[in-house]
């Protein structure tokens, strides 16, 4: 614990004789509400991890910020990097011990003389020693693959003709991973389906990009192709991240909109249609949550649930009951409100409140999941699948996990399934090998996910050694990323 427990009781106590509460339960007066950047840290016995906790203030409230943490496990330690963090503190998580695998709390308490005492909490998923191969606790696939370790490193392999690696180098086939220069530490990353751009946030909330950039997809200002980590420009603080053809679009805190790089369609959402080399608002007025992208579309969830899309809707990608375009965010029809989305192609997947996962737009080779082979202008449910908690849509190949684990694909194969065949399919069907999965995403051809024993395996078209085994053989069925050792 960070403060001294009599401290820490003496500001609860200057709290409760100070603070009121409105008839309906609501704090009358200073107050503040207590977040964490990361609600899920994966670690293994010895190794550590940090999240920022944010305490935002309200009504006045100007007394200092007292912290405390408490560790749900004796094998795990936490605590405030410094006693005088205030609005911002780092928490440090260090596994210790070597407690049973599974998940534990890390409370974080807050006090500030006023005001209600605040808590979050970050759930710590303990796992068996990884040995050699890096912690890894999300993997992303697209015309490459990237992963990002525990510790947020991001490796990369697969095509590298404009950089995309981002290890300051342009060997055209990587088919192992390499480390990401530069040392940035990332919490989440994204890649295209088809033009050689990555782009990741940092735990500060920064955007980085590198690779194409020949329609400004970067977002630095420039045309000029990076091997490495550049800012995108304008100093926002981004909370998620989507990369189309040649288009990028993030959510920013507070939930506004803001994209770059070239459209000819209208994917900015802005009005416009051309090229934007530096971020540039849309949607003004509707609150975002999440942001996904495709073959020159955009869609985003909005706060409450609500789907909007906008750009190219020709296969009706848009959702919108139409097979046009829309310079401008339309809303999806149908009325549904939607957890999360995923696109890629000219198609669109979500799971919805209704824990039920729906597609909509191109579905030649059965991507949409309904059993059919027909463009759909609406949302549709997929067919025959378990309960979904995320889907993840490749160019016409399309994957989803389950609340257990289990992952199902279906869609454009020749090995994309991962079920050991070449066959395509219109319904959901099991990926070969039983495993569970604490993530998949799925690129163009190929998928890859990581388990929950920390393999990150990949399956389907290794042409450009995207799926990272050491060769340019593909795969029907999933085989294990070899990691450089050491």
């Amino acid at each position: 614990m960070l403060a001294a427990p009599g401290l820490f009781a003496a500001a609860i106590a200057l709290q409760a004789c100070n603070s009121s509460m409105t008839d309906a339960g609501t704090p009358a007066g200073p107050s503040f509400t207590l977040t964490a950047a990361r609600d899920t840290v994966r670690l293994t016995p010895g190794a550590s991890a940090t999240t920022s906790i944010t305490a935002t203030r309200a009504g006045g409230l100007t007394s200092p910020i007292i912290y405390a943490t408490f560790a749900g496990s004796a094998g795990l330690s936490a605590s405030i990097a410094a006693a005088d963090a205030g609005d911002s503190a780092t928490l440090i998580i260090t596994v210790t011990g070597r407690p049973e695998p599974g998940t534990y709390p890390i409370i974080v308490n807050a006090v500030a003389g006023g005001a209600l005492s605040q808590q979050t909490t970050v759930q710590v998923i303990v796992s068996g020693t990884a040995g050699e191969v890096p912690y890894i606790v999300s993997v992303v696939a697209g015309s490459h693959t990237c992963a990002l370790t525990n510790e947020g490193a991001a490796y990369c392999w697969g095509y590298n003709g404009h950089g995309e690696l981002g290890n300051n180098d342009t060997g055209i086939v990587n088919p192992t991973p390499v480390a990401v220069s530069g040392g940035l530490q990332f919490q989440s990353l994204a890649v295209s389906k088809v033009d050689g751009v990555t782009c990741g946030i940092t735990y500060g909330g920064a955007a980085y990009c590198w690779g194409q950039n020949d329609g400004g997809q970067l977002g630095d200002g420039t045309r000029t192709d990076r091997l490495t980590p550049t800012p995108v420009v304008g100093g926002l603080t981004f909370t998620s991240l989507a990369i189309g053809n040649a288009h990028v679009c993030g959510i920013a805190v507070g939930g506004t909109a803001y994209c770059w790089g070239t459209t000819p369609n209208g994917a900015f959402g802005d009005g416009t249609v051309g090229t934007h080399l530096t971020p540039t608002a849309t949607a003004p007025g509707v609150t975002f949550e999440t942001i996904v992208a495709g073959s020159d579309y955009t869609c985003a969830v909005a706060t409450g649930g609500t789907a909007y899309c906008w750009g190219l809707g020709v296969q009706g990608q848009l959702g919108n009951n139409t097979a046009s375009i829309s310079t401008t965010p339309v809303p999806v029809a149908g009325g549904l409100r939607f957890r999360n989305l995923s696109g890629g192609g000219m198609s669109v997947c979500g799971v919805a409140y209704d824990d039920k996962a729906y597609c909509w737009g191109y579905n030649f080779f059965g991507t949409l999941g309904d059993g059919t082979l027909q463009r759909r202008l609406t949302p549709v449910a997929v067919a025959d699948g378990p309960a979904f908690q995320s889907i993840s849509v490749g160019y016409q190949t399309t994957c989803g996990l389950t609340y257990l684990g289990a992952g199902y694909c279906w869609g454009y194969n020749f090995g994309a399934l991962g079920d050991g065949t070449s066959n395509h399919r219109s319904v959901p069907g099991a990926i070969f090998g039983g495993f569970r999965f604490w993530n998949i995403s799925v690129g163009t051809g190929y998928g890859c996910g990581v388990t929950t024993d920390n393999m990150v395996l990949c399956w389907g078209d290794n042409s450009n050694g995207a799926l990272g085994d050491g060769t340019t053989d593909a795969r029907q069925t999933p085989t294990l990323v070899r990691w450089p050792s050491g």
